[in-house]
């Protein structure tokens, strides 16, 4: 009984191995698809329609930081805010 028992733990164990080497290979594959496919069209049309996801624009500027017009807002607006 003591070799059956050993043998069973045995294949369990192989079998979980297994299993874990077939999980990492199917996640990859299929996250790659998901990324090419999904990140990869979208980029192909945005470039296509010229789309700028980010809002970045080329300037000659040192900085890229954006000017914030800051404007005095009547008092009810800053208790509502959402």
């Amino acid at each position: 009984m003591n070799k059956a028992y050993l043998f069973i733990q045995g294949a369990k164990e192989g079998f979980r191995n297994f299993s874990h080497a077939i999980t990492n290979i199917v996640n990859f594959v299929l996250l790659f698809l998901v990324y090419i496919i999904g990140i990869g069209i979208v980029s192909i049309a945005g470039k296509l329609f010229g789309k700028h996801f980010l809002d970045i624009k080329k300037q000659n500027k040192n900085s890229n930081w954006h000017e914030h017009k800051i404007t005095k807002q009547p008092l009810e607006k800053y208790y509502r805010t959402f």
